[in-house]
């Protein structure tokens, strides 16, 4: 056992030179960035990334025959899309292609499924629900019909349906935008959850805009209650103009399941029918939104797909030309610094040098007058700030004191608008008299040490070595 650790196994020193890629031969990892592998009825294409255009990085093709000729369906998977666009499937029998994208576009677009045939109206759109108002999950859109499906609503609504009329103008009541033609809506239904809040007998499960009938009505399926088999329900018929509202009993109807439940007054019945009006106005203006929604998804795809564009990520300078003038910029910003830095650490000795006609050698005496000169220049530069800035607190403090002088002779004369003045007039020269005083000791306290500094960079100067300070 004490033997056991001693045998270990050292690899000799490799005889080859490392492996050196860069970042580009890396992301290139096939020849000519691109690699194609084939299968019995399948064909199985890679790219580099940002090889194509259009960011396609791997390509699938199934065929129906060994031949490799009758194509069956193609699976695309993308990177780097603006569009946010991660794999599209398309069927070639049938004519369907299936869009995935990731989380990131305005409209929370997550999969759109359509055929490519021309006559087909069908389609399909997912979408991610959390990152959505209205918190749509999904729609469906059909020739006579779209079909909506919500999740954690605060109205609990979670299913919408909608019922067109074929190749038909819209309602006369509704307000058609110049160059816009909407198709005429005929039945809409909304399905909401359950409100426990509410009792089963007045918590709407259902809601029914019939607008096609004449005149337009409207129906409210209440929720299951405990113990019974059937549901309460409710229909009102809308007056032609909703404007000048009026209600009658024959506009209503109801199947109450409870018999013994009271039948609700004729004010509660015209409240209702109000709120169910403005929920229908509603409906009919979110069902215009989606279909407004739908069709600008539909026109950004389309320009999305005429004219790709790829992210770039900022570290890669290579392919970002921001990145690179940014770069560019920066380090001309760091050689200015550099120049204005260089600029002024000047030789602090140049101007006395200058006095002397600036020669290559000096003498003893040189050395000691340029040195005694230098220091008497500072001494006069630190005395002259000193009197400066006393010179400046005397006066603040003698114009204050004639101030409060004049104040105190005149005080029973002054209005209300004169000793504002100088509260705030003695209020700024409190303030100056502090700044002025800070900067008065702060000097005093600092002078010494910047004359011993001078000191110390004379005496390691080495034109004045030789005078031995």
């Amino acid at each position: 056992q004490e033997g056991e650790g001693l045998n270990e196994f050292e690899l000799p020193p490799s005889w080859v030179q490392p492996i050196k890629l860069s970042p580009r031969e890396l992301e290139t990892r096939c020849p000519r960035g691109q690699k194609t592998v084939l299968y019995r009825k399948a064909k199985l294409e890679k790219f580099a990334e940002y090889l194509n255009q259009d960011g396609l990085v791997s390509r699938l093709t199934t065929y129906g025959d060994a031949a490799r000729t009758q194509k069956v369906e193609t699976r695309s998977s993308f990177r780097h899309r603006v569009d946010h666009l991660q794999t599209r499937a398309e069927d070639f029998r049938s004519g369907q292609v299936q869009e995935c994208f990731e989380p990131g576009r305005p409209r929370a677009l997550k999969e759109h499924i359509y055929s490519k045939s021309l006559k087909a109206e069908n389609r399909t759109m997912q979408f991610y629900s959390h990152a959505r108002v209205d918190g749509l999950v999904r729609r469906e859109m059909s020739a006579t019909g779209m079909t909506e499906h919500f999740e954690h609503r605060p109205d609990w609504l979670h299913y919408r349906q909608v019922t067109y009329q074929r190749s038909a103008p819209s309602r006369k009541h509704e307000v058609v935008p110049e160059g816009e033609e909407k198709r005429a809506i005929l039945k809409i239904v909304e399905r909401f959850h359950r409100n426990p809040a509410v009792p089963p007998n007045s918590d709407v499960a259902e809601r029914f805009f019939l607008l096609s009938e004449s005149p337009s009505r409207i129906r409210v399926v209440y929720h299951l209650e405990k113990n019974r088999v059937t549901r309460s329900s409710r229909e009102f018929v809308v007056p032609p103009s909703s404007r000048e509202l009026t209600f009658n009993p024959g506009m209503s109807s109801a199947y109450q399941v409870d018999p013994y439940a009271k039948e609700p007054k004729n004010h509660h019945l015209f409240e209702q029918l109000e709120q169910l009006i403005r929920a229908q106005e509603d409906s009919i203006e979110q069902v215009r939104s989606a279909e407004k929604e739908t069709q600008d998804t539909l026109d950004s795809r389309q320009e999305e797909e005429l004219n790709f564009a790829l992210s770039i990520s900022v570290y890669d300078i290579d392919r970002n030309e921001t990145a690179r003038q940014h770069k560019q910029e920066m380090e001309q910003q760091r050689a200015e610094e550099e120049r204005i830095r260089r600029e002024k650490e000047m030789d602090y000795l140049a101007p006395f040098l200058a006095r002397i006609g600036d020669p290559p050698h000096l003498t003893q005496k040189q050395m000691e007058d340029v040195t005694q000169d230098c220091l008497k220049d500072l001494r006069a530069r630190l005395v002259g700030v000193a009197n400066l800035i006393q010179a400046r607190f005397e006066k603040e403090t003698g114009e204050l004191q004639r101030k409060q002088a004049w104040y105190k002779a005149s005080q029973g004369s002054l209005t209300k608008e004169n000793e504002a003045e100088y509260i705030s007039y003695c209020n700024d020269a409190m303030f100056r008299i502090h700044i002025l005083e800070r900067r008065l000791n702060s000097h005093k306290a600092t002078a010494p040490q910047k004359y011993v500094h001078l000191e110390n960079r004379l005496r390691r100067d080495p034109r004045l070595a030789a005078l031995g300070l």
